[in-house]
């Protein structure tokens, strides 16, 4: 009897998932197939990824063929099949049970990284960075990441391709023999949300210009000689009266994505290069 129930069960349960997906649009090509946008910024698929929840925090895999995205203090992911299909966007394997946020891909996408609230015995703050890894295509369970000891509550990682974290306040813990070393400033930047480019040439953050409450988007770059330049705006085609961060740039450098009042939008990322200094042109 107890057999009969649980195919009955499976069967159900399957053709529940079979509806869902079949009610989903067939979707191609790369960026859920959605044309690419130009100079002017652009709402990220509309009714998919940007709705009438609140959405922020999106990233691409290396590949180009996973997405994550914060939803409802829930990490989403949207996968591409191998015919080139994409599924639609579902709570990922490791979150939706406790409240978790600011996720993001390791360089190589074999990992992200992310902040939760999930119970973490003997850590002195109620949040903490985890990390999960993918396993043979699945993504396994999530262990808290203690290499780094942090002076303060971690809010928002970035990755660099060497290992080093960027953070919050634009402080970097680097990546050193295994483990990470105290904060680091990063030069006299102040902000939110940082963005580090895999090879750390620039930054890309949040900072509430004076007599703002909300924030625009700035990027700095990274000199040779070890210093950085001054966070200079993104320009008004991004920044807008509305409030701006979580910035992602796309592994081939084309596109720039960042939220905008709780939605995603994405533009071309020409502008990174065009605010580059010439000296480092």
């Amino acid at each position: 009897m107890k057999r009969i129930i649980l195919i009955c069960f499976l069967l159900i349960t399957t053709s529940l998932i079979s509806f869902a997906q079949e009610d989903f649009p067939k979707l191609t090509g790369p960026y859920l197939g959605q044309k690419p946008p130009g100079m002017k910024p652009e709402m990220f698929a509309p009714g998919i990824v940007s709705t009438d929840a609140d959405e922020y925090a999106f990233e691409i895999s290396h590949s180009g063929d996973e997405m994550l995205f914060m939803r409802k203090t829930r990490i989403m992911l949207v996968t591409r099949n191998s015919d080139g299909v994409w599924n639609k966007p579902v709570v990922a394997p490791f979150s939706g049970k406790f409240i978790d946020d600011e996720p993001c891909f390791s360089p190589d996408g074999q990992k992200i990284y992310f902040m939760s609230r999930r119970p973490s015995p003997n850590s002195k703050y109620p949040s903490n960075l985890w990390i999960v890894q993918k396993q043979n295509g699945i993504w396994a369970e999530p262990s808290r990441l203690k290499a780094i000891n942090p002076s303060k509550l971690l809010h928002a990682p970035s990755i660099a391709g060497s290992g080093n974290i960027y953070e919050d306040g634009v402080v970097m813990y680097k990546y050193f023999n295994g483990r990470y070393l105290p904060e680091e400033k990063i030069g006299s930047l102040r902000g939110m949300y940082p963005f580090i480019s895999p090879d750390e040439t620039y930054i890309i953050f949040a900072g509430r210009p004076p007599g703002r409450t909300n924030s625009d988007l700035f990027i700095s770059f990274y000199d040779p000689d070890g210093t950085w330049s001054k966070g200079v705006p993104l320009g008004n085609e991004i920044n807008s009266p509305a409030n701006e961060g979580n910035s992602f740039v796309t592994a081939d450098g084309k596109y720039l994505f960042f939220s905008r009042k709780m939605d995603i939008y994405w533009v071309c990322a020409h502008i990174i290069n065009d605010l580059k200094p010439n000296e480092l042109k």
